[in-house]
């Protein structure tokens, strides 16, 4: 083992001896002039201000509300339950921004009705999240029934699954033709994106 040991000391010495005074003849030098026939000519288009690909565009959602007045704006409304600080008021304070929303606890269904205050006309009932990004896409099943007295409720549009998407909007919009009611409830179902259901704003429209 002695005699080993120097043995491999002096064949790397001469390894190392070798690579450094005789290795790089052997390198070949890139040629100092490149032929024209090489080289690969991409032409770029003019461009005077930043351009994106078609493909990564977002078109602008432009919201339009169905037609009327919201009838339902600063409207009484209750809940057959609500999380933490998120209480049923707040879908009809006219703000669907940051924390004002309506959110139910995880024991479906989740009741929310307004009270229009009398027997009103109306024509079309919109359910909105918040429009910001971080609220992402997400179902939420619902039905709408109606009441004059708050207490016996009539179905009116059958329960079924519908999409918020914050690209257009995270609203949906219910329009039909003109029926009467006082009160207007929201019973949900299901909601991909929480364990209760959700609304920043509930609003019901009048022509």
């Amino acid at each position: 083992m002695k005699i080993v040991r120097p043995i491999i000391i002096v064949l790397l010495l001469a390894a190392d001896i070798y690579l450094i005074g005789f290795a790089p003849e052997k390198i070949k030098e890139p040629p100092k002039e490149i032929e024209a026939s090489r080289v690969t000519v991409v032409s770029a288009p003019d461009q005077t201000e930043s351009m994106e690909h078609p493909d990564f565009k977002k078109k602008e959602y432009k919201l339009v509300l169905p037609e009327g007045n919201n009838i339902a704006l600063k409207k009484k409304v209750t809940a057959s339950s609500f999380a933490d600080v998120y209480t049923p008021r707040k879908v009809t304070d006219g703000d669907a921004l940051a924390a004002s929303y309506w959110e139910g606890k995880s024991d479906y269904p989740n009741y929310l009705a307004v009270d229009l205050e009398s027997k009103e006309k109306f024509h079309a009932v919109r359910v909105a999240l918040s429009p910001l990004a971080i609220w992402g896409k997400r179902t939420q099943t619902f039905a709408v029934n109606l009441s004059d007295d708050g207490k016996n409720f009539t179905p009116f549009i059958e329960s079924r699954q519908y999409t918020f998407d914050p690209d257009t909007g995270n609203e949906v919009q219910l329009l039909f033709e003109d029926t009467q009611a006082r009160y207007v409830q929201l019973v949900f179902t299901e909601n991909s994106g929480s364990g209760g259901g959700q609304a920043a704003e509930f609003e019901v429209y009048q022509k």
